[in-house]
């Protein structure tokens, strides 16, 4: 059950670290779009000239696949403390 545990944190922080499939990438363009989308309405609401829109950190795939690195060592260091 740890071996299986550790296993699927070492696949889930490599998923991530390495965005297989493109989902985070993907995920974070339509987060951005709807958000510039929502600055542009809300500007111009308030007559207000276009500012650019900045994302946040947890819209930026970049940051979220750094996220994966984490969870890939807790994975490794799982195994290698049940290996032993």
């Amino acid at each position: 059950m740890a071996i299986a545990l550790a296993v699927l944190f070492v696949m889930i922080g490599a998923g991530v670290l390495f965005d297989i499939g493109g989902f985070i990438r993907r995920r974070c363009e339509q987060v951005q779009s709807k958000a510039a989308d929502r600055r542009r309405e809300m500007q111009w609401s308030h007559g207000r000239l276009e500012t650019p829109y900045v994302p946040t950190l947890n819209a930026r795939p970049g940051f979220i696949r750094a996220l994966g690195l984490p969870i890939l060592v807790v994975g490794a260091l799982l195994l290698l403390l049940h290996l032993d």
